[in-house]
C-alpha cells in the first residue's frame, strides 16, 4: 500500500508503479500510473489484462526538431508478450489521455558487460548483447509494423547509420511516428536510424 501524508491517504494508482520504496515518483510517472489505473477500471478490453501489468518508470522526451513530444514508458521485460497482445489498444488509449503527445511502451532490457576473457565470451547470452538489446528497442518502438529489411551505411568518418525498411502496408499507422522514434532510439541507444 502506498500512503503520501497521513495514512487516511490511500493512493492506489502509485500500485501500477514498481519503484524503490523510498524513491519519489515524478509528475509523469504519476500521470501515466493514474491513467493506467483508469484503464483497468474503466476500459473492457483492457481491465483482463492490465491488473497484472506494471511499469517502471515513465520519461517526457522533447526536442526542437520533432514537433511533438513523446513518452516512453518502461515496463518489466517478464511483461513483454502480455504487452504485445494489446499495445495497439493500449497506445492508443494512452495517446488519447495524452493529447498530443506520442506514447511508446519499450520493454526494460539488460546489457551484459562485455567479458575480457575468451572463455567467458562463449557464454553470453546473445539476448543480453548490446547489439540484440538495440534491436529489441528498435522492435520495441515501432511494434505494429514489421522490419523488412535493414541496411547499415559506413561513412568515411567512420560513423555508421542503420536503414530500417519498415512493411509498406503499415504507412498510414507509422508514418506520423516516425521522427519520434527516430528521436527516441538515438536518445535510448545514441545510435542513429
Amino acid at each position: 500500500l502506498y500512503f503520501i501524508g497521513a495514512p487516511s491517504m490511500y493512493v492506489p494508482h502509485l500500485r501500477k508503479l514498481r519503484k524503490a520504496k523510498r524513491a519519489k515518483p515524478s509528475e509523469t510517472e504519476t500521470a501515466v500510473a493514474k491513467a493506467l489505473y483508469d484503464l483497468e477500471l474503466n476500459h473492457k478490453t483492457l481491465s483482463s489484462v492490465l491488473p497484472r501489468f506494471r511499469i517502471n518508470t515513465a520519461k517526457e522526451v522533447s526536442s526542437p526538431k520533432v514537433n511533438k513530444k513523446g513518452i516512453v514508458v518502461f515496463y518489466p521485460l517478464r511483461y513483454l508478450m502480455l504487452v504485445r497482445k494489446v499495445q495497439k489498444v493500449l497506445t492508443a488509449e494512452l495517446e488519447k489521455r495524452f493529447a498530443g503527445k506520442i506514447v511508446a511502451l519499450v520493454a526494460q532490457r539488460k546489457v551484459t558487460r562485455r567479458p575480457t576473457s575468451v572463455y567467458k565470451l562463449q557464454q553470453v547470452q546473445r539476448s543480453t548483447t548490446r547489439t540484440a538489446v538495440n534491436e529489441s528497442i528498435l522492435t520495441d518502438l515501432i511494434f505494429p509494423a514489421d522490419v523488412i529489411g535493414k541496411r547499415w551505411r559506413f561513412r568515411q568518418d567512420g560513423s555508421k547509420i542503420t536503414k530500417v525498411f519498415l512493411d509498406s502496408r503499415d504507412k498510414k499507422k507509422i508514418e506520423a511516428r516516425l521522427p519520434m522514434v527516430a528521436l527516441l532510439y538515438k536518445k535510448l541507444t545514441c545510435r542513429s536510424v
